[in-house]
């Protein structure tokens, strides 16, 4: 083993992009997830192009001081999460290799508050089927090879036992504390005392400090066998409740968005007078204002010139061309802005940055975001 990824040689190499190609192929079928545009074997490179996303979670993770999220914000990665690992499930793979490298977020748009999963080189199928296409689960083997992270991999990949879905969502688990609390063996390389702490770790001490909502979860997928289906669905509604009681919505901004952007907020000076008169200034100040444009704008036609105004603003000798006796708005504005008080907000005291014209609750399904309807939590479609 080697950073906890299973060794393997070029042919091998080879056959983790066939695999991976075949997997999109399959994808192509379902919604919101990778896509396969064009692939090709030139030798001695095989190679393909697919859909283009942002960064992943490890490098945007970085840019937090603590390397840690919110609840809120790892609740809304695998509410995403599980989407992906579903759809795949859907079409009879299971993934094996659950990691934060390779969980990204999209470009722009409402994408960009999306997870999309890359990679599915070490995808293997779990379901055979007959000649009428009908699905069944495939025997599990006696033994397996380890595959994946070792940080992530489910207990049962250390014992060598054949995985399932199921273990994906052990690893979807590892993922969510590992994001809010750290795990526990983060930071141990070997296999055997990483193991040694997961069978030694109870679901209490794992998940303390995570949301409350998330044991329901666990104890689920610690219950599930070898040829269990999950309930996606009563996972994806323990993820939207941890979401709910946090006031977490899914437009909200992600925990990296907020980092070292404080606000800078001009405020007027308090003897400016209060509201209601600076409201009736401003009214007498903006009629004063078009009474000068309009004699301006006769004197220069009698004069034969003709005054150009940008958009940007009134031209630079805009004080020259009002006399003594009439107002300057414009001055006024620039005096008030110069005496402003200027005050830093944190960040971290910023409230939620609400993208659509309604911020939609997390218990209520936002269009916008569509891997998170619960709907597609429900569906079985691979019928086993």
């Amino acid at each position: 083993m080697v950073n906890g990824l299973a060794e393997y040689d070029r042919a091998t190499k080879i056959n983790y992009l066939h695999q991976e190609i075949a997997v999109l192929n399959k994808l192509a079928s379902r919604h919101h997830v990778a896509r396969l545009y064009y692939c090709e074997r030139c030798d001695p490179f095989s190679f393909m192009l697919t859909t283009l996303y942002g960064k992943s979670i490890w490098s945007l993770r970085q840019t937090i001081p603590s390397k840690l999220l919110t609840a809120g914000s790892a609740a809304r990665i695998a509410v995403h999460t599980l989407y992906q690992l579903k759809q795949l499930h859907e079409v009879g793979y299971i993934l094996r290799d659950l990691k934060v490298g390779d969980m990204l977020i999209g470009l722009s748009g409402n994408d960009a508050k999306v997870v999309f999963l890359v990679d599915f080189g070490m995808c293997r199928t779990y379901v055979t089927r007959d000649k009428n296409g009908n699905a069944s689960i495939r025997p599990p083997r006696e033994k397996a090879f380890v595959r994946g992270i070792l940080r992530y991999c489910s207990p049962r990949v250390h014992q060598r036992k054949d995985v399932s879905r199921a273990d994906d969502l052990w690893s979807l688990i590892y993922v969510a504390v590992d994001l809010v609390t750290g795990l526990p063996w983060r930071d141990l390389r070997a296999e055997e005392p990483v193991a040694s702490l997961k069978a030694k770790t109870s679901d209490e001490n794992l998940l303390k400090g995570c949301p409350e909502e998330w044991m329901p979860i666990m104890k689920h997928v610690r219950s599930l066998k070898f040829e269990s289906r999950p309930n996606y669905k009563l996972i994806f509604d323990h993820l939207r409740s941890s979401l709910v009681r946090l006031d977490t919505s899914y437009s909200d901004p992600w925990d990296w968005d907020l980092i070292g952007k404080d606000v800078v907020v001009e405020s007027l000076p308090s003897d400016t007078g209060s509201a209601k008169e600076r409201s009736e200034d401003s009214r007498s100040e903006s009629k004063k204002s078009r009474h000068i444009d309009k004699e301006e704008s006769s004197s220069s036609s009698s004069d034969g010139k003709r005054h150009e105004h940008s958009e940007r603003g009134p031209p630079p000798n805009v004080k020259e061309q009002c006399s003594p006796g009439r107002s300057d708005p414009f001055g006024k504005l620039v005096q008030a802005l110069q005496k402003s008080e200027k005050r830093r907000i944190p960040a971290s005291v910023i409230q939620p940055v609400v993208m659509n014209e309604r911020r939609i609750p997390a218990s209520e399904y936002d269009p916008a975001f569509p891997t998170t309807n619960p709907a597609e939590f429900q569906s079985n479609d691979i019928g086993v």
